[in-house]
């Protein structure tokens, strides 16, 4: 978690433009561009978070690593023939909803507009429904057959019609700022004091 003296510089430092200023656009435009590089810092670091998951803010940056990907996704992928690319970044489907930018003469909007942009951010549980369908027994019966594991068989002998499998996804924020983003930010916009 960033330091509240130093959130604080960057509150004053905004209270002094808005007294100076009516519109702070040019200024805002900088400040968007590089919080939008430091959150592309967080995809290609694989995280820089301070691993507090009861609190997670855009000023919960540290030198935390995301949590790797689950052995269960990675063998999917391999299954399936996709690429084990860097967590968050296998489609870039995520990163290229993110935007940052001036609202307004006084404000900056973050926003990520994918259906699971909230889950990576903060974690949480998924509890998804899944059909059981005759395909799906056929494919149950062949894992049986090919590992012999009984947990297959059960599967596919099973009467339920649906599976509620409970999906636990860890914090992996994207959306943060380390100390060195804000001071970074401080400096760039001190020339227009």
């Amino acid at each position: 978690m960033i330091s509240d003296d130093i959130i604080n510089s960057l509150s004053r430092k905004f209270i002094e433009f808005q007294k100076q200023y009516d519109d702070l656009t040019p200024v805002l435009e900088l400040v968007s561009a590089l919080i939008d590089r430091a959150i592309s810092a967080n995809f290609d670091e694989r995280g820089r978070w301070d691993g507090n998951e009861s609190d997670i803010t855009i000023f919960s940056g540290g030198s935390q690593k995301w949590k790797a990907l689950a052995s269960s996704t990675k063998d999917k992928y391999q299954r399936l023939g996709w690429e084990l690319e860097s967590t968050l970044n296998r489609t870039k489907g995520l990163m290229s909803t993110i935007e940052v930018r001036p609202q307004g003469k006084s404000s900056i909007v973050i926003s990520a507009n994918s259906p699971y942009a909230t889950i990576h951010q903060f974690g949480g549980t998924l509890k998804p429904t899944i059909p059981i369908s005759l395909k799906m027994r056929k494919f149950f019966w062949a894992k049986f057959y090919d590992t012999g594991q009984e947990n297959w068989k059960a599967l596919a002998l099973t009467k339920k019609k649906e599976l509620k499998p409970v999906i636990q996804i860890p914090a992996r924020p994207y959306i943060t700022l380390t100390e060195e983003d804000v001071w970074e930010i401080i400096s760039s916009i001190d020339p227009f004091s």
